[in-house]
């Protein structure tokens, strides 16, 4: 299934499952918004239905946004205040001119991409010199429920279909981005909160594919590897029904340099 028609399946839901607390998002706007820069005009790769793209519009941004999804862009474009420019391209042609942005955003974007050292030389294309790269991501605590079973699904397809990897390779990431010429800045906590899920949730989420991991699995697959989760989390928790805490934060890794 491509991303952009697996992207297009889940428009109207995305924002329940993934979006952030008003106040988590309020944090995360101004955050991004210091990076960048005073009205600086930032680009967001996989903008979505804008979830990270309006806080950092209201924080004073101005903001350009490229999807594949149309119907992710069509849930962007009517949300309120969405003052964001819309535009649906693949990451890997960028249809922007060079030396653009002051910055450009993307948040759980690059691992879905095959191509990503084309979306890396683009990126480094359109910002301008002294530009920064920002990538969001969302951090859940290793230890809780959610991050336990997420763990476990991985280890249950990887003895299931031996090899599976996603497409996109960290170490590889950060060699590509120092040969680009950017320099890898300390990461910065831009927000901070404690959510509560209980591991049926979990399991619920699993088996509706509401993570991108579980996209490229055929269905038998994820039945199978959803199933052996289900077993590991019977034998840990006594009532799955019970919501547990799941400290979560919003993380930013900066990137800047002279750009190639």
């Amino acid at each position: 299934m491509g991303l952009d028609i697996a992207f297009n399946r889940i428009a109207d839901a995305y924002d329940a499952q993934r979006a952030h607390p008003h106040e988590v998002s309020a944090q995360i706007g101004p955050a991004i918004a210091a990076v960048a820069g005073p009205g600086a005009l930032v680009l967001e790769l996989g903008v979505g239905t804008g979830r990270i793209a309006l806080p950092v519009c209201a924080a004073g941004c101005r903001v350009v946004g490229v999807d594949l999804a149309r119907e992710m862009l069509r849930v962007a474009q009517q949300r309120p205040n969405a003052r964001i420019e819309l535009v649906q391209a693949d990451v890997a042609q960028l249809p922007m001119r060079a030396d653009r942005f002051d910055a450009v955003l993307a948040v759980h974007v690059l691992h879905l991409i095959a191509n990503w050292r084309a979306a890396l030389a683009e990126i480094a294309r359109v910002l301008r010199p002294g530009g920064a790269f920002i990538q969001g991501r969302d951090w859940r605590d290793p230890q809780s429920c959610a991050e336990r079973m997420r763990g476990k699904l991985r280890e249950a397809v990887m003895e299931l279909l031996p090899g599976a990897r996603p497409p996109g390779a960290g170490a590889a990431i950060g060699q590509a981005i120092a040969r680009l010429g950017g320099t890898i800045e300390p990461e910065i906590v831009a927000a901070e909160w404690i959510a509560y899920t209980s591991p049926a949730e979990v399991l619920h989420g699993m088996r509706q594919r509401a993570d991108a991991e579980t996209w490229a699995l055929d269905d038998a697959l994820l039945e199978a590897a959803v199933a052996r989760v289900a077993e590991w989390a019977v034998a840990t928790w006594p009532d799955l029904s019970v919501p547990q805490a799941v400290p979560h934060r919003f993380i930013l890794g900066v990137v800047r340099g002279e750009w190639q």
